[in-house]
């Protein structure tokens, strides 16, 4: 009898702890792909708000036919390679200081093509 109480203490406490996960920080959506107008190569939406310090998870689909990469060197955002096709989750704390910062994918050709957001921090 005491063992079966102290599991159901035990599932209640994890429980309450993966609420707690799942409730922390926002999902923000963000399409890439290409197509054969100008600009050829895109992420969509162009702007992206967060406040300063907040963490979100970018959920980054890629609507079209070759990788791209989703980074920013000034807004500490790793390259993460998303596949033709596929989605990527990407973690992400915010800078502490308010401004805007340039995500891009960095492979040659595909930012000049026009693929950049501009992440604004407020």
């Amino acid at each position: 009898m005491k063992t079966l109480h102290l599991v159901l203490v035990l599932a209640a406490l994890l429980l309450s702890l993966a609420a707690c996960t799942v409730g922390s920080g926002r999902e923000i959506g963000i399409v890439a792909g290409e197509r054969n107008s100008n600009p050829a190569m895109y992420f969509e939406p162009k702007r992206v708000t967060v406040r300063a310090g907040e963490t979100v998870s970018f959920v980054v689909r890629n609507d079209g036919v070759v990788d791209h990469e989703f980074e920013s060197d000034e807004a500490g955002i790793e390259e993460v390679i998303i596949p033709a096709r596929g989605t990527r989750r990407v973690a992400f704390e915010a800078p502490s200081r308010p401004g805007e910062y340039p995500v891009y994918c960095d492979l040659t050709g595909h930012r000049d093509a026009g693929m950049e957001l501009i992440l604004v921090v407020e």
